[in-house]
């Protein structure tokens, strides 16, 4: 063999061995236990809570520690505690579920280490057709799940993981009895309490909360007597799903659940 064929194969092996560009890691929000919360205040009744029980969506993590997460919101699966209000946030004054019937958020880039530590994260709303760019916080959940992430703290241990995942309601609280103000209300995700059982080191939680004005995505239904600041709530359980693979472009990505009536936000494909 030459030198030069075995520069030529030395060089091969060198570029065979650098990882794939573009490479990530992907965690799958697992649907059957994730779910969305949403709170507005009514007129002399306070605080009102719906919750939203079918979503699907990712978490991806490239190989520079930045992960973008992807989700979307079936309001059809809406549940309130009153069926007049429940027939209300699924009408046209509200979410208008029978035209949209999906409401999708998906993340600009953020470190991966604030889903176990806690941050902001900023990224597009559409709901009802209509798009802005919204901001979550995502509450302290550390997680043994990321430990072996690029980027991702690694402080969690089983002790930290057992006592750190809340204990989230499973079902739609009731009204609340009296009126009270946006800011000083409690919100619509229970406060994290310790866990009653070991947290499964094969999953994360990961909470995060966000307002929106209503107003801005078309939501006018009953303006003097529901506030136009609304509490949505993202409480999702997530799951290594692919290793790492190649990041795929926008033509080749699984398309969201088709929207049956009109063009909406899940036409979009989960990028």
């Amino acid at each position: 063999m030459t030198r030069a064929w075995r520069w030529l194969l030395t060089a091969l092996c060198c570029v065979c061995a650098l990882p794939a560009a573009g490479a990530i890691a992907s965690l799958h929000i697992d649907p059957a236990h994730s779910h969305a919360e949403f709170g507005v205040h009514v007129l002399w009744f306070g605080k009102v809570v719906g919750r939203l029980d079918a979503l699907h969506g990712r978490v991806r993590i490239d190989t520079n520690g930045q992960a973008r997460v992807d989700v979307v919101v079936d309001t059809r699966s809406l549940r309130m505690p009153n069926t007049d209000y429940e027939a209300f946030a699924s009408g046209p004054g509200f979410f208008d579920s029978a035209r949209y019937p999906f409401i999708d958020f998906r993340s600009v880039p953020f470190p991966v280490k604030h889903l176990g530590t806690g941050g902001s994260i900023k990224g597009t709303l559409t709901l009802r057709g209509i798009t802005h760019t919204v901001r979550f916080d995502l509450l302290p959940q550390p997680c043994a799940l990321l430990a072996g992430t690029s980027g991702a703290s690694t402080t969690d241990t089983p002790a930290a993981a057992s006592s750190a995942a809340p204990a989230v309601a499973t079902t739609a609280p009731a009204l609340a009895a009296s009126a009270s103000s946006a800011a000083g209300t409690a919100p619509a995700v229970a406060a994290p309490q310790a866990a009653t059982a070991p947290a499964d080191r094969g999953t994360c939680r990961v909470l995060a909360r966000g307002y929106i004005e209503r107003s801005r995505f078309g939501m006018r239904g009953h303006r003097f007597i529901i506030g136009d600041r609304v509490e949505l709530d993202l409480v999702l359980r997530v799951r290594r799903s692919s290793v790492t693979q190649a990041t795929p472009d926008a033509t080749n990505a699984a398309p969201a659940v088709a929207n049956p009536a009109v063009a909406s936000s899940a036409n979009l494909p989960l990028r």
